[in-house]
């Protein structure tokens, strides 16, 4: 059967979707395999997906950003199928979890050889998620950023710094597998399945996605003067090891908040209540990875 490659119209932050598609074919032309890409219609996609496996495909790829990879991969959760990516958006978060280049041309044959995985994914208030969520600064500049009209790194850091000017912080009493922690004056709530937020930055390097578990990180308030570099901790890897966060690992969280307000899940935005429950759901999908991994990188997964 051949593999299926869903490809987001809308995407592309660099590289047209045209483009990346004629890529996808001329890898699989040139390996001598035969490939379906079809454009992604999102209100027919359960649809698509579903009639997909009931003809046998065993390979689903989504070709687009962390809003396109989230849409088909949650939608994948516990079905007897493997998922990959072409990563086709900015920030490119998950993909760059699993190895996978943000060079399409690269990544189409990395698609050729690669091999499942079972990870796993979280439930943030009911909603699937495959690699961060949260409440705080990181759900408010998600918002902002949705809102405007331009992509790509630099938009990204102007609204991560109009945050850290604006934000005030927050109240949260957090339960972690049963046990209160109450905390005062928080910038954010992240919780993390994968390692990074997307354009390189790390949430944690010590996150694995098939550990079983969730990683939390409570970002405590930090100077202003501070911020350099803790945005340079996030890039070189360290950010976690900060004296300003606190991290857990858990299974079930409950966090409570005055009101409700802001939150994202794999980088997209909405809006979320006062009191929301998070849980792991362990080796929930299977994901493909690169076949050029190694086992010692496979491990840091």
């Amino acid at each position: 059967m051949q593999d299926l490659y869903l490809i987001n119209p809308g995407s592309g932050h660099k590289r047209k979707p045209e483009e990346t598609e004629s890529l996808i074919r001329e890898a699989y032309r040139s390996a001598g395999r035969g490939v379906r890409v079809e454009p992604i219609d999102f209100a027919r996609l359960d649809a698509l997906i579903a009639r997909a496996i009931a003809q046998g495909t065993e390979h689903i790829f989504a070709v687009g950003g962390d809003g396109t990879v989230n849409a088909i991969g949650t939608r994948l959760i516990g079905r007897p199928v493997h998922f990959g990516i072409i990563p086709h958006g900015s920030g490119n978060g998950y993909a760059r979890n699993l190895g996978f280049s943000i060079r399409p041309r690269i990544a189409a044959q990395q698609a050729l050889g690669a091999h499942p995985m079972r990870v796993d994914t979280g439930l943030f208030d009911g909603r699937p998620f495959l690699n961060v969520a949260g409440v705080g600064l990181d759900a408010e500049i998600t918002r902002q950023f949705a809102r405007g009209n331009s992509r790509g790194f630099v938009p990204y850091a102007v609204n991560s710094a109009q945050g850290l000017l604006s934000y005030r912080g927050a109240d949260y009493r957090l339960t972690i597998d049963g046990e209160n922690h109450d905390f005062t004056d928080i910038l954010g709530v992240v919780i993390a399945n994968g390692t990074q937020w997307g354009y390189d930055a790390k949430v944690s390097t010590e996150a694995r996605l098939a550990d079983g578990l969730l990683d939390l990180l409570v970002v405590r308030k930090f100077p202003l003067i501070k911020a350099g570099a803790m945005v340079g901790k996030m890039f070189r890897g360290r950010f976690h090891r900060s004296r300003y966060v606190e991290v857990f690992r858990f299974r079930e969280l409950l966090i409570e908040r005055a009101a409700p307000g802001p939150a994202q899940i794999d980088g997209e935005p909405l809006e979320a209540g006062a009191r929301l429950s998070v849980k792991v759901q362990p080796a929930s999908l299977s994901v493909l990875l690169p076949g050029t991994l190694t086992e010692a990188k496979i491990q840091t997964l």
